[in-house]
């Protein structure tokens, strides 16, 4: 692979893939956390509300938690997090590898090509996880 198609796949692929599973395990971050702090702050107060016999605002609570908690299950927050923050930091440390010519890349003749084929491999294991992960979603 010559340089100005490896400098091009950097810019093109690499970048913008390291950049959007950034992007996407921010977000599940994000929204992970301030579903979860919300199910802590209005299940604690359930009970308040249930010894001061407030019926509704007892049972709307309570209602809220379980809605919460089904909404963090059902989008699989913490799975993609984990995922994407995984896949993110993997493809980082790839340049660094490849810079220093270690593992696979120490007895490589054309390290671009390999680093196109490992950085590759991985984002295609991650979409066959994420097909995986949302198929049996669906199917349940």
């Amino acid at each position: 692979m010559n340089q100005k198609d490896f400098d091009d796949y950097f810019n093109n692929r690499y970048e913008k893939a390291v950049s959007w599973y950034d992007k996407k395990s921010v977000w599940n971050k994000r929204v992970y956390y301030c579903f979860q702090i919300a199910v802590i702050i209005v299940a604690a107060i359930t009970p308040i509300l249930a010894i001061l016999e407030l019926k509704w605002p007892t049972t709307i609570s309570a209602s809220l938690v379980a809605i919460a908690i089904g909404i963090i299950k059902f989008m699989k927050l913490e799975e993609h997090w984990l995922n994407y923050r995984t896949i993110c930091e993997t493809l980082k440390k790839e340049p660094h590898l490849m810079k220093a010519e270690l593992g696979d890349y120490a007895f490589c003749e054309d390290k671009n090509k390999l680093f196109v084929d490992r950085v590759e491999s991985l984002i295609s294991r991650e979409n066959t996880l994420w097909l995986s992960i949302t198929t049996t979603k669906e199917k349940k």
